[in-house]
Formats: C-alpha cells, structure tokens, sequence
C-alpha cells in the first residue's frame, strides 16, 4: 500500500465521510490514505489514496475533518463522537494538526 521511500506519519480509526464508515486512516508525507474495515454503506469506498497535493485546504468542524480537495470535500472522523465529546476533540486536533503540518511541508517541497 505504501510507495516507495513514502513515511508514515499517523495512522488510526477513522470514519471517512461518515462517523458510521469506519475503517484504517493512514497519513504518510505524500498521501492520506483509508481502508474500511467496518460500514454501514456497503456501496461505499472500500479504499481512499488521496495525494497531499490535491487538498487546498484543511480545517475542523466540531468532530470532523474537513478537507477541501480537486474533486470537493472529504470529511474524517478520527473518533466516535460520544468519546470526542469526552476528550474534548483531542485525537482530532492531534490528525489537524499533523494533516496540515503535512500540507505545509507538501507545498514547501513543490516550491
């Protein structure tokens, strides 16, 4: 799944455009990428590979991600959302966070 010389920054649960489609979410430094193992959609996406280069722009919205990419936006949720509101939507901040530290190196790489 990984190509070469690509590096793994964070990997966990997560839902991918749905709480309730769940499956791996894996950010490396030149993609973000999702396997459902879990769904309640079973038309759903069974596996994502989403180039860092093709997202514009990154941003939380309450216990999603938001991101805006060439073909519009894909929403992640790190965690379920009665365990966000525990924790105060700490495992997403930590995936924001890493997501745009990631975009950012992205774009310093391609100037």
């Amino acid at each position: 799944m990984l190509e070469k010389d690509e590096t793994v920054i964070l990997d966990g649960r997560a839902g991918y455009q749905t709480p309730l489609n769940r499956g791996t979410l894996t950010l490396t430094d030149r993609r973000l990428l999702w396997e459902r193992s879990l769904s309640m959609d079973p038309f759903g996406e069974v596996e994502v590979a989403l180039p860092l280069a093709q997202v514009r722009g990154c941003r939380g919205s309450g216990d999603a991600i938001v991101l805006d990419t060439d073909e519009g936006e894909v929403l992640i949720f790190p965690q379920w959302f009665m365990l966000s509101m525990l924790t105060g939507n700490r495992r997403t901040k930590e995936w924001l966070r890493e997501i745009n530290r990631a975009l950012g190196q992205q774009a310093s790489a391609a100037s």
